[in-house]
């Protein structure tokens, strides 16, 4: 019997410290702010206020966010807000293409066809670095297609980040590697 307790006290110890170790890669978000975020980052985006736009939609990216990820590569590709960068455009159209969604997926694969094929593995090791870090496996995020004219073909994601409990949200945190 002391030998049961103690492989449960071991084992409830590792899952305590795997998930503290892991926190340092999250901050907790009231979910209304998180919100706010994706509202306010197409909001700026819309008014031409690039700068505002990318910081914000950077964040809700690197949290998983897919909508937020196509934008943001879509400002890495155009010169929007940060520096021009098709490689890190690319990799971020193509982590958010990983839930499937046609419009994602399609934009990656006319991209990735028209890099030369010393570009596309460069390309593609961006998006693996960027897929690490900020997938929906990595963030904790979850998505699903959703039909806003009410019509049956499903014209957006919604992700939705884990919740940590008393209307917080556990948002990943950008790293550095996701934009070098």
């Amino acid at each position: 019997m002391k030998f049961v307790a103690l492989c449960i006290f071991v084992l409830s110890s590792a899952c305590a410290f795997a998930r503290t170790g892991d926190d340092a890669s999250f901050e907790r978000v009231l979910s209304d702010r998180y919100n706010d975020m994706l509202r306010d980052g197409g909001r700026a985006y819309d008014r031409k206020d690039f700068a505002k736009a990318f910081e914000l939609t950077r964040r809700t990216a690197c949290a998983g966010d897919k909508t937020s990820q196509a934008m943001v590569g879509r400002m890495y590709l155009l010169g929007q807000g940060t520096p021009k960068d098709e490689m890190t455009g690319f990799g971020w159209i193509k982590l958010a293409a990983e839930f499937g969604y046609a419009d994602y997926t399609s934009l990656a694969r006319k991209l990735e066809s028209a890099l030369a094929p010393e570009q596309r593995a460069a390309a593609n090791d961006r998006a693996e670095a960027l897929r690490r870090n900020h997938s929906l496996a990595a963030t904790g995020m979850s998505c699903h297609g959703e039909s806003r004219r009410g019509a049956i073909i499903i014209d957006s994601v919604i992700c939705t980040p884990e919740s940590d409990g008393g209307g917080m949200v556990r948002l990943r945190r950008c790293t550095e590697d996701a934009t070098n």
